[in-house]
């Protein structure tokens, strides 16, 4: 549910301000108020029927006292507003992620946004609370700034407040979720995965995919792993291939020998992706993280093997080939000596 603005916005009569809260419109689709009080501007949530009003006070339970830039802020809980009881929350002048995607922001900005929603939903993990309802229209850009808030703890889970059969939002949710079996942090993971598919088509293909594996035990385990797989694919290979480019482009200028140019389009990419590749090993926490970090390696060695040769002048590419070939049994062996050692490493922690 967003709190965004509508075509459907009707006004509410002023008959209902009560020298408190002044209710400025009704938000289509659920009981969201936009409300006025001393000047400033907030959303008046309320529920109908008894099991409305129960869930809604499970979800102020959930909300009052978290705390981060990611997440609207609960206020307080109103017994006796103009629209009866209701939490008070943050008003975010914004729109929802679909919205904003739909204005094919940079990749920049999409890995800032991604950057964003990883740290709140960090948070809500460390707090022991599983928000079971992440999806494009629970996440909100400020108009002002772009930044991102989560919002709807709506189908929440906690320790305190265990209710596997809430639900969810279908295409997002998890199939535990909807199952109604017993959820846990893999649950929001997967809805990640899917947010991952929506902000980066095309990108990021073999860690979406480990985060939608329907069996929760093969997806990532937490955010911070998530986020170490993602960190070792801060360099995607598009990008990599772009500054190669660039970089031939000023060569030729100097008119250098284009074999020359194109091996040293190769070097860039090992440049790049090696050190990437051994720091997220060493930071890798399972086995399965140093094989997510290889696979993103191998990733980035199709710019090697396949982009960079399809680009190079015809003349050069069988002479461009071996030279690979060459580099490749330099340095591959290395690597792969290094990603066993760190999995033996790891098993024998554990």
């Amino acid at each position: 549910m967003s709190v965004i603005e509508s075509e459907t916005l009707r006004e509410i009569t002023p008959a209902l301000a009560d020298g408190r809260y002044t209710i400025l419109e009704t938000i289509r689709e659920g009981r969201l108020y936009l409300a006025e009080r001393a000047g400033k501007r907030f959303v008046l949530k309320t529920a109908g029927g008894a099991r409305g009003l129960e869930m809604l006070k499970r979800e102020y339970g959930l909300s009052i006292g978290l705390s981060h830039p990611s997440l609207a802020y609960v206020f307080t809980w109103e017994e006796d507003s103009p629209v009866g009881p209701c939490i008070v929350q943050e008003y975010i002048d914004g729109r929802s992620l679909r919205q904003w995607l739909e204005q094919k922001p940079p990749v920049k900005e999409r890995r800032r946004v991604l950057a964003q929603l990883l740290d709140g939903v960090e948070y809500l993990h460390a707090k022991g609370i599983i928000h079971n309802d992440l999806t494009p229209e629970n996440l909100l850009l400020s108009r002002a700034d772009d930044s991102l808030k989560i919002i709807d703890l709506g189908f929440a889970d906690s320790g305190s407040y265990l209710s596997h059969s809430l639900g969810g939002t279908r295409g997002y949710a998890s199939p535990e979720l909807l199952a109604g079996r017993e959820v846990d942090a893999r649950s929001d993971i997967y809805s990640i995965g899917r947010l991952i598919q929506d902000i980066f088509p095309g990108r990021y293909r073999y860690i979406a995919r480990r985060c939608l594996n329907t069996q929760a035990e093969k997806r990532y385990a937490s955010v911070s792993a998530l986020k170490r797989a993602l960190k070792c694919r801060l360099w995607p290979m598009w990008a990599i291939l772009g500054v190669c480019v660039a970089i031939g482009l000023a060569v030729y200028a100097t008119r250098q020998d284009p074999l020359d140019i194109a091996k040293e389009k190769v070097e860039a990419v090992y440049e790049s992706s090696i050190p990437a590749f051994r720091k997220a090993i060493e930071e890798a926490q399972t086995p399965q993280d140093v094989v997510d970090a290889w696979n993103a390696l191998l990733e980035e060695q199709r710019v090697v093997n396949f982009d960079i040769p399809a680009a190079a002048p015809e003349s050069i590419r069988p002479a461009l080939r071996d030279y690979i070939l060459h580099r490749n049994n330099e340095i591959l062996p290395v690597l792969g000596e290094e990603m066993n050692a760190r999995i033996v490493n790891l098993t024998n922690q554990n």
